[in-house]
């Protein structure tokens, strides 16, 4: 009875060791997937020039982690990703794989409805280390724009002419005069730019 009883204690502790392992291995996956989504979700948001999948790939490396799958192609607002850890188990003689998924997504500013995701990522930028300024006019159909042209022929541009139409302009709305300025010098750094001198408030990307 000793004999069994000792025998069977050292099965549980092998067992509770794997068990420990697999415990360990999911907690690891699972930050490893955070780390890689939000680093997804700020290449998205902020591009630095290497790919968002790429920054996913190296942050789940750093985390102890191997990338499987990033849904974060350029111009989306969301970063999905999932990784995988492999953990060894002695009691098994096995090597199990451990994976965990996790998902960032780009909070959008209101009055985005209709703008392009990549736009709505850099106004999101702009957003963040702004403070306090808003959307007045975003998104227009051709219709609206005929009715905006038609009332200020001088200021709004003909129908089929105009970016607001295709999701890529934007008219904000200031604070202050401070907020503004602050607005105009950190546009760049967010892939965002005024390109009408007489009207401050009108914002594309950069590459419109």
């Amino acid at each position: 009875m000793v004999v069994s009883a000792l025998a069977l204690g050292g099965i549980l502790a092998a067992f509770s060791s794997d068990l420990s392992r697999v415990m360990v291995a999911r907690t690891r996956a699972q930050t490893a997937a955070d780390a890689a989504a939000l680093g997804a979700a700020q290449q998205l948001l902020v591009p630095s020039g290497a790919s968002a999948e790429a920054v996913a790939r190296e942050l789940a490396k750093a985390n102890g982690g191997t990338l499987v799958a990033c849904r974060c192609d350029a111009g989306s607002a969301e970063a999905r990703v999932t990784v995988a850890v492999e953990v060894g188990l002695p009691l098994l003689a096995q090597v199990r794989t451990v994976r965990a998924s996790a998902r960032a997504v780009i909070a959008a500013p209101p009055g985005t409805e209709g703008l392009a995701p990549s736009f709505v990522a850099a106004l999101s930028c702009l957003f963040d280390v702004v403070d306090g300024l808003w959307i007045v006019s975003g998104f227009r159909t051709r219709a609206e724009q005929a009715a905006l042209h038609e009332q200020k022929p001088d200021l709004a541009a003909p129908p089929g002419s105009s970016n607001h139409e295709v999701g890529l302009a934007a008219d904000l709305g200031y604070p202050s005069n401070d907020a503004e300025r602050a607005a105009h010098a950190l546009a760049p750094s967010c892939g965002l730019r005024f390109p009408v001198p007489y009207e401050p408030w009108h914002v594309e990307p950069i590459a419109a």
